[in-house]
């Protein structure tokens, strides 16, 4: 019947943004490269489902426009604990092999006895949902199984952890995500002794295959011209592979903001912060493309750093301060590579542009928003020029050496891009 079903599929929306929340709250400490580029991926994805299932909820109740949590609150605080896993590399362990699984199954069994003409349309959207989470259960497993390998310290506590939650879960059947008013859910010791409160990295974590830096190209801290021809081939490249940070700082405003923002907020920042790792990843295909190792790529986290010691409205300022500034670039250097012949760049900086010009109203509309709720007297300009400030203070902390490490590692990505280019080697 109609209440029933709009207090399950409460109860599926409220743990879907907590996955969410949990995934972003980690991504900034994650060192894994591979799962760093995955999990905002699955944010997004999560995030058109939460919004599918809230949609559906008020449908349900219509005319009733509120969704509260209610007496699912001891629920949610276990799927919030599943974050306090001991490192990194347990966290996405324990999405892989725990929780997503345990969701999956649930939708499937709604699926199974739900009516597929009187609940048609979440049946519709769920069968999405089940074919998402799928496929990011035998992604995760994969991308786990490599962090393991990558980083075998973490192993045993990682290992110990999943055990520890998969334990728990046990006692806890799919079933039970069906039933009028679920049981609040047992925390076993085990799980107490092992899990470390989760606290968001304000300094991002790199991982250490690939050449960490405290910038990764000479303009991050002494703009200049970019350069033309192989050159600005090879500092887009790096740039791009460098908006990690810019999912980073998405993912962070996301889990900072959204738990007293409209709905809406996470959907766009779950948005933003996927389309930013895309960006990435652009960056990082091109580089290997070019024939560019890991350890040749340099990394840095520069931008997202510079946000350590701001409010979360700063933080928000900063990605939006980026965003504002250099999105002309954008349309220019779709240009220039198109004429160069080199169309795959040209075809990244024009989806690139795309998403940016998306990416600054959401900077306007959510920095009105906040500001607006805080009263507080500031504006979305006083903010852009805080996020300035913070970004120059940044660069001030340059360690000694720092620049000069910058100049090589320019120089020898410039070398290896010439080689599949051709040109003359010059780094400004």
């Amino acid at each position: 019947m109609v209440t029933p079903t709009a207090r399950v599929l409460k109860r599926f929306y409220f743990i879907e943004r907590e996955i969410i929340l949990l995934q972003a709250g980690w991504l900034p400490g994650i060192e894994h490269w591979e799962s760093k580029l995955l999990i905002p991926e699955m944010m997004w994805e999560s995030s058109v489902l939460a919004r599918e299932l809230r949609n559906r909820v008020l449908e349900l109740r219509f005319p009733e426009r509120r969704i509260t949590v209610d007496d699912e609150g001891p629920l949610l605080e276990l799927v919030r604990r599943c974050g306090h896993s001991p490192n990194s590399i347990g966290a996405v362990l324990t999405l892989g092999e725990v929780i997503k699984p345990w969701l999956l199954e649930a939708y499937r069994r709604y699926c199974s006895i739900a009516d597929l003409i009187g609940d048609g349309p979440t049946q519709f959207f769920l069968h999405h949902g089940i074919a998402d989470l799928e496929s990011q259960v035998a992604r995760l497993e994969a991308t786990a199984a490599a962090g393991l390998q990558a980083f075998p310290a973490q192993a045993e506590a990682a290992q110990a952890w999943c055990a520890a939650v998969k334990a728990t879960f046990a006692a806890l059947s799919p079933d039970l995500l069906l039933a009028e008013s679920p049981p609040a859910p047992a925390i076993p010791a085990e799980l107490l002794a092992l899990e470390r409160p989760f606290t968001i990295a304000r300094k991002a974590v790199r991982d250490p295959r690939f050449r960490v830096l405290e910038f990764a190209w000479p303009d991050r801290h002494s703009p200049g011209n970019p350069g033309e021809g192989p050159q600005l081939q090879a500092r887009q490249a790096v740039h791009h592979v460098n908006e990690v940070w810019a999912a980073e700082m998405a993912a962070a405003c996301l889990y900072d903001l959204a738990p007293d923002a409209p709905h809406e907020f996470l959907d766009d920042a779950a948005r933003w912060c996927y389309d930013e790792i895309r960006h990435c990843r652009m960056g990082y295909e091109r580089l290997k493309a070019w024939g560019l190792k890991d350890d040749e790529i340099p990394l840095d986290a520069f931008s997202y750093d510079a946000g350590s010691e701001a409010d979360s409205l700063v933080r928000l300022g900063i990605i939006f301060y980026f965003e504002a500034t250099y999105i002309h670039t954008k349309s220019e250097r779709k240009e220039i590579f198109g004429a160069m012949g080199d169309r795959l760049s040209s075809h990244d900086m024009d989806f690139d542009w795309a998403d940016e010009l998306i990416h600054t109203h959401y900077g306007k509309r959510w920095l009105g928003h906040f500001l607006e709720s805080a009263g507080a007297g500031r504006s979305v300009a006083t903010i852009k020029e805080e996020a300035r400030q913070a970004v120059l203070r940044q660069q001030s902390r340059a360690a000694a050496g720092a620049k000069a490490a910058t100049e090589d590692a320019a120089r020898r990505v410039l070398a290896r891009v010439l080689l599949a280019v051709g040109g003359e080697p010059t780094v400004r």
